[in-house]
């Protein structure tokens, strides 16, 4: 399937369907999340299953430590195919299209994958280059960028980065032929709200998650009880993904004109 030539419209540069306020967006994720928050949570059981599984029976038999990188590529293959079934979820697949669930590395996922690896290369690229200028790489404490200028402008120019060319995620799990120039074409005219919509719904998310899985931490090194921390450590992926591409999701609709299938359900 090739979208990209033909079929988007682009309606919303004459209309109001465009419109990106956290007045509008933000009620729209969260209906689609609350509408749908069973049938994600029962697409995202599998990869849950077999992230828990494989890290709790390496840690059980004492190889957590040396099977880290390949439990890193179980984590990532699951990962990539649960954003690719997500997007396709939202935007073409049927409810009962199991061929679009089904943990299979097709060439949609490798798409996906190539596009996000591109993507995180030119975010990291970006953030370096602004550490080297401002100095945030000198005098880091245990190899980590030092606080200041550098490192905050890093992360905001990063998060510049992420957005303009974000669209190149929801658009690799589509269909071919959409390019990071196209996605920065896009982009243009809704960086701001963009990143405002992303930093109200995907960063508390992320620290509400960060401070349970601290806790969590912590009550492992009291009783020495690791399962209840992988199993969340699991689960709390899944939740950030399911977040991030609802959001991401919402905007690219709002912005291509490309309708969510879901849409008359959750608005």
């Amino acid at each position: 399937m090739t979208p990209w030539t033909n079929s988007i419209s682009r309606p919303c540069r004459t209309s109001g369907s465009c419109t990106l306020s956290l007045g509008h967006t933000l009620p729209h994720v969260v209906a689609l999340l609350k509408a749908h928050w069973r049938k994600l949570a029962g697409l995202a059981l599998i990869p849950i299953l077999i992230s828990f599984g494989l890290a709790s029976a390496f840690t059980l038999i004492g190889l957590g430590t040396q099977a880290s990188f390949f439990l890193l590529g179980v984590d990532l293959f699951l990962s990539v195919w649960f954003s690719v079934a997500v997007y396709r979820y939202w935007f073409v697949a049927e409810p009962g299209a199991r061929r679009d669930y089904i943990p299979a590395w097709r060439g949609r996922e490798l798409r996906f994958f190539f596009r996000a690896l591109g993507l995180f290369f030119m975010i990291s690229g970006v953030v370096v280059l602004c550490l080297m200028a401002f100095g945030g790489l000198t005098g880091a404490a245990g190899g980590l960028p030092a606080m200041g200028p550098g490192l905050v402008v890093g992360i905001l120019a990063g998060l510049v980065v992420a957005v303009s060319f974000s669209f190149v995620l929801p658009a690799a799990a589509l269909g071919p032929g959409y390019s990071y120039l196209r996605a920065l074409q896009e982009a243009k005219g809704i960086l701001l709200p963009f990143c405002g919509l992303l930093l109200v719904t995907i960063l508390p998310v992320d620290l509400a998650l960060s401070l349970v899985n601290f806790l969590l931490l912590s009550l492992e090194r009291t009783l020495g009880l690791s399962v209840p921390g992988l199993a969340f450590a699991a689960v709390a992926n899944y939740v950030s993904l399911t977040v991030a591409a609802t959001v991401l999701s919402v905007v690219f609709a709002r912005r291509t004109g490309w309708p969510l299938r879901v849409e008359g359900t959750a608005t």
